[in-house]
């Protein structure tokens, strides 16, 4: 064996220890084995624009795994509506689900404590509860997303807190890490991963024009967080789905390092 030979060897080596290592916090390792899963999506316009499951399937197919998508997604829905909506009961009861994604209104985890201990902790934890009831072997996902462009306007006066991107960002994230920890599901943080481009690849754009709901850019690296997120897979080298390569490269390993080796805040 050559030392170039060796050295590589020693990179190869160092570098899976590496990735055990960041992911040991999950208390599951990374996988490499096909996956077959179902997945539904209880959520809303940031669900549907785009067509995030649609994108999951088309990225998971591209890596050799097949992931089964189903939504009911309508424009502003919050986990209340969604409690008691009949359409989304019934898609929970309609298939032996692995997984079942759950997505509040963009504004809401950005709230006060009391408020989401009255206006969204409860319906999280009934929808979970349902869920289990309906298959005990399914898994609840919480969809950490992302804070708006420019902050939460609409309730800057009267929240500080989340009068900017960063302060919106950082109460999204705590109120879906606190829920998740209470019900025992997984995270899919994708919040953190916009924050992750927002300050490294600032020019990539992944908001549209209103500064609220997703690009083209900015779906696909919410479908590459729950593929990494429920598969617990690596996400590099998925099709790019119509993005420029170079770009979508970008996109998985910010991804994948925000489920992988989540940021200290």
């Amino acid at each position: 064996m050559t030392d170039h030979d060796l050295l590589r060897r020693l990179r190869i080596i160092l570098s899976i220890s590496l990735w055990a290592v960041a992911n040991a916090w999950s208390g599951e390792a990374p996988t490499t084995r096909p996956a077959s899963v179902q997945v539904l999506f209880l959520g809303n316009s940031y669900t549907y624009v785009n067509d995030l499951p649609g994108q999951l399937t088309a990225l998971a197919r591209s890596l050799g795994d097949a992931v089964t998508t189903d939504a009911s997604a309508k424009g502003a829905y919050r986990l209340m509506n969604h409690a008691q909506d009949e359409q989304s009961l019934a898609k929970i009861r309609a298939r032996p689900w692995d997984f079942v994604v759950l997505q509040e209104q963009s504004q809401y985890p950005g709230f006060d404590d009391w408020q989401i201990e009255r206006d969204v902790a409860p319906y999280a934890v009934r929808l979970d509860e349902i869920i289990h009831s309906a298959n005990p072997r399914a898994k609840t996902i919480f969809f950490a997303a992302w804070g708006r462009r420019d902050g939460d306007g609409d309730n800057c006066a009267i929240m500080p807190a989340v009068c900017t991107y960063e302060g919106q960002q950082r109460r999204i994230t705590r109120t879906f890490e606190r829920l998740a920890g209470r019900t025992s599901a997984i995270l899919a943080p994708v919040g953190s991963a916009w924050q992750r481009i927002r300050r490294s690849h600032p020019e990539i754009g992944l908001y549209q024009s209103d500064g609220i709901h997703p690009s083209e850019a900015g779906t696909y690296l919410a479908a590459c967080v729950f593929y990494a997120a429920l598969l617990r897979k690596g996400v590099l080298g998925a099709s790019p789905l119509g993005l420029d390569p170079a770009e979508a490269r970008i996109l998985q390993r910010a991804a994948q390092d925000s489920v992988f080796s989540p940021m200290r805040r």
